[in-house]
């Protein structure tokens, strides 16, 4: 079990990222969210597709299954007792769940762009950090009323926040510069709908 415990977290917190709620409460609501709005999965075309209490809920479903091995390995399990023959960071789990909402495997591996998932693992990691990155997305939306513009936002805040707070952790630098990384890629098409002016402003009214 010292090599097979953690080799099982692993693959359990990709499985379970891989959990595509927002399909999920869709199909339950008798909707695939996939054909609606942006046919992203995650909670903001949740939102405007099944309105504000389903998309709070798939972003809180999201988010839990982001922090939850980050939270297991780091105050629940020490992931550096000498009962592991190897040693696998909370957050090399939390980037197995992030990529398991990105690719899951029971939608083909067609997945959602990372928000609510890594918010989870840096909630559970280093939660001021999140305290900084939702107040930047608070004032990018309340500005702009570009979800996607505040998102990413939010994200370079959490890499400044690495930069001047958390430099001697190469484990939360590594994470970030992935996820982040992949949320600005993802976001590309949204930044380009924005130069057009064709990009949804967010608005807690249920599309029709």
């Amino acid at each position: 079990m010292g090599t097979l415990l953690p080799i099982l977290l692993l693959i359990s917190s990709y499985l379970v990222g891989s959990i595509p709620f927002g399909v999920i409460i869709g199909k339950l609501k008798g909707i695939d969210i996939r054909n609606h709005g942006s046919h992203n999965i995650g909670a903001t075309n949740a939102l405007r597709t099944l309105g504000t209490k389903w998309g709070l809920l798939v972003f809180l479903l999201d988010f839990i299954k982001g922090g939850l091995f980050v939270f297991l390995t780091k105050y629940v399990i020490n992931y550096q007792s000498d009962f592991f023959i190897i040693t696998i960071h909370p957050l090399i789990y939390g980037l197995a769940s992030v990529l398991g909402h990105l690719f899951p495997i029971y939608i083909k591996f067609k997945g959602g762009k990372g928000v609510a998932t890594v918010s989870g693992v840096v909630t559970a990691y280093i939660w001021p950090f999140t305290v900084v990155a939702i107040i930047g997305f608070l004032i990018v939306v309340a500005i702009t009323k570009y979800v996607s513009l505040a998102s990413t936002t939010a994200g370079i805040l959490l890499l400044i926040c690495y930069f001047l707070f958390a430099r001697d952790d190469l484990y939360l630098l590594f994470f970030l510069l992935i996820t982040v990384g992949i949320a600005i890629i993802k976001h590309i098409p949204n930044y380009k709908r924005i130069i057009r002016k064709e990009e949804n402003k967010f608005s807690f009214k249920k599309n029709k």
